[in-house]
């Protein structure tokens, strides 16, 4: 009664009269009602909370027991992993068990196991983890699916393989899912990998593309550079930068660039050029043959091809190359001036050339850029 009487007198006010005077009992178990409740609410809360806690804790203790029983050196994945023995007790684990042998098996793939216990890891994580894997895929969460795509790809796990097929059909597949399933074909050298690339479908980044093709096994590489021609234009030019990643001095690679730089698509041009002065470095006949044809019509060519054959020049020379490299030095472009000034400082008669832009180029802009460059060979020779 005293609490009543005190909620009524803060909330409500003694001066208050009409429906509030006959109501006061009502309003005041209303509110202390709605109050116990709130209060019961937090405890309820703040117990669960404290459950969690505490079940998480637990969970973790026998997850770390389970993992030192299994890592014992006479436990049955250890006599699996060493001896190729296999228990029962190792096939027909719970579903925590399994959680725990697939982290271990994956620490171990991370280890650089050898090669014997590779392959033991990949046919026990298929018995083990198959099934289940098989069936998160169907019916999982996005988040899971995604998850048992990464499980897959780490433990090659080819039986499911035609699975992922499936999953590409359909159109809930998302981005993330078909570069996951791709970079598996490239990794276990499906067959499907090159006609999968050749679909018209731009979902996929450079960067992506790209981790793609460097995965791939040597004869999907192959079977893809066979089928340039056929592939979207954004892998085309994956490939060609895969090229010089891969460091691909096949002569089918070096036959390739040289026929994208007789072409006419100016950025396959300038990737090819990249390309093959970094796998043709030890023949470099052939990216100065085709530097020479470029030389005879390089003002109708982009910025990024001037730029790049600028740079060439001046690692592949050739005394045709000198006069190309005085028009470049008067370029619109700053970057495209300054780097065929730096290519022609390279030259063992580049000093002399520079003096001869400086007294006779007609492009002002020429004539400022080749006194600097022959101010800062300058400056090295005296702090050489």
């Amino acid at each position: 009664m005293i609490g009543q009487k005190w909620i009524f007198i803060k909330l409500i006010g003694s001066h208050h009269r009409g429906w509030l005077a006959g109501n006061t009992d009502w309003l005041v178990h209303v509110v202390s009602l709605i109050c116990a409740s709130v209060l019961i609410f937090l405890l309820v809360i703040y117990g669960h909370i404290l459950w969690m806690k505490y079940s998480g804790r637990r969970r973790e203790k026998v997850k770390t027991a389970r993992m030192q029983e299994m890592l014992s050196a006479d436990s049955v994945l250890q006599r699996y992993l060493g001896q190729g023995e296999v228990k029962v007790d190792l096939l027909n684990m719970s579903k925590d068990q399994q959680m725990v042998l697939q982290q271990l098996l994956l620490q171990r793939l991370a280890q650089d196991a050898e090669e014997l216990e590779i392959l033991r890891i990949r046919l026990l994580s298929w018995q083990v983890f198959g099934s289940s894997y098989r069936t998160v895929l169907k019916t999982g969460k996005w988040s899971e699916r995604v998850n048992t795509l990464l499980y897959i790809e780490q433990f090659h796990m080819m039986e499911l393989l035609p699975r992922l097929e499936d999953m590409l059909r359909v159109t809930s597949c998302t981005p993330l899912e078909r570069f996951i399933i791709l970079r598996i074909y490239a990794r276990t050298g499906y067959f499907r990998i090159v006609k999968e690339l050749m679909r018209e479908q731009d979902v996929l980044s450079d960067s992506q593309y790209l981790q793609i093709l460097l995965l791939l096994t040597d004869s999907s590489w192959a079977r893809l550079k066979d089928h340039f021609k056929d592939v979207p234009y954004q892998v085309q030019s994956n490939i060609i930068h895969a090229i010089r990643i891969r460091d691909d001095q096949t002569d089918g690679a070096i036959i390739l660039l040289e026929k994208l730089i007789r072409g006419e698509d100016s950025q396959l041009r300038t990737r090819s050029y990249q390309a093959l002065a970094h796998v043709g470095r030890g023949n470099e006949d052939h990216l100065r043959g085709l530097l020479l044809v470029w030389n005879e019509h390089g003002e109708e060519r982009q910025r990024s091809e001037r730029l790049t054959v600028a740079q060439l020049m001046g690692s592949v020379h050739a005394d045709s190359f000198i006069p190309r490299l005085k028009v470049m030095m008067g370029d619109p472009s700053f970057q495209i001036r300054q780097e065929a000034a730096s290519s022609l400082a390279r030259y063992e008669q580049g000093h002399v050339e520079l003096r001869d832009a400086v007294a006779h180029h007609p492009d002002k802009y020429a004539r400022q850029i080749a006194e600097e460059m022959l101010e800062r060979m300058q400056y090295g020779r005296e702090m050489d």
